[in-house]
């Protein structure tokens, strides 16, 4: 690869990156949309906001998913545990609110 070749790799590839990254935030949106609905339904069902055996199931589809792609599990294992946490904040605060 000759220096043109591979500027022009780094800026089609950080153009790539930079549309996944939009992707990403907008899934993590939904993701919070999803949330504020789970919050109603489990104030209506009595429930807690905690439920660790859902948190154990994500955790360990995150260590397959991890593994089936050669990613390194515990930085995704964490990555998963701060959309939970986000989850759950939004959760409190939408429940407060109320």
């Amino acid at each position: 690869m000759d220096e043109y070749r591979a500027r022009e790799v780094l800026r089609r590839s950080r153009q790539k990156i930079d549309g996944i990254d939009r992707d990403i935030l907008d899934l993590i949106a939904s993701r919070i949309a999803l949330a504020r609905e789970i919050a109603e339904a489990k104030e209506v069902l009595g429930m807690e906001i905690l439920d660790p055996e859902r948190e154990l199931q994500i955790i360990e589809r995150t260590r397959k998913i991890a593994r089936e792609n050669r990613i390194d599990e515990n930085k995704l294992i964490e990555l998963m545990k701060i959309l939970m946490d986000l989850s759950k904040t939004e959760q409190k605060e939408m429940l407060r609110r109320q």
